[in-house]
């Protein structure tokens, strides 16, 4: 835990420096703006590789999903999967999901998206998720219990890259668009 708590620590740091997800900050010309006049540009998104040197297992947790099912990182070892940390009124948050909702239909078998929305209400997540139709695994952390287990989640989104042993891949911090994102992510995690 304390390797994973490094790594989130380095995150956070490169999240202040770039300014690259939605929280205070300046906000900076763009490639893209959001509904929420959020903004990123595709060159600010941070990614972060393990070595295998520095491999970091994540520990089993527990989250309950939106459909108030209670789970565990352990039940989907074995599959690859994309965590990500995000909220509604989050704008690259939300421009991302598409990507997601791309990648869960077409690797059903080999991937798991959990999604874990930062600290909102059910209703207001449920009212988000079912205007845009989207199937993927939904985690509340309305205590912000699990960004806490992650070392702290204090700009959005991030999105961790874990293989199908536990591993963590690779790490993002902010998003360009859904196209982008999806072809990142499909690339890091080997699909094909």
């Amino acid at each position: 835990m304390r390797k994973l708590k490094k790594i989130f620590a380095f995150m956070l740091c490169s999240v202040m420096l770039l300014c690259a997800g939605c929280g205070d900050g300046e906000k900076k010309d763009t490639d893209r703006k959001t509904e929420n006049d959020t903004q990123i540009r595709s060159d600010e998104v941070d990614s972060q590789e393990a070595s295998s040197d520095d491999r970091v297992q994540i520990d089993n947790f527990e989250m309950t999903l939106l459909d108030g099912t209670k789970t565990s990182f352990e039940e989907y070892k074995g599959k690859k999967i994309l965590l990500n940390f995000w909220a509604t009124w989050c704008g690259p948050c939300v421009g991302e999901m598409p990507a997601f909702q791309k990648l869960s239909e077409e690797y059903p078998d080999e991937l798991v998206i959990l999604a874990v929305n930062c600290s909102e209400d059910k209703d207001t997540v449920q009212k988000f998720i079912d205007n845009n139709g989207y199937t993927f695994p939904i985690v509340l952390d309305t205590d912000g219990a699990i960004q806490t287990m992650f070392g702290g989640i204090y700009s959005i989104p991030v999105t961790v890259i874990i293989d199908a042993d536990g591993y963590i891949v690779a790490s993002h911090v902010g998003a360009a668009d859904a196209d982008t994102m999806y072809e990142t992510y499909k690339s890091e995690l080997s699909l094909e």
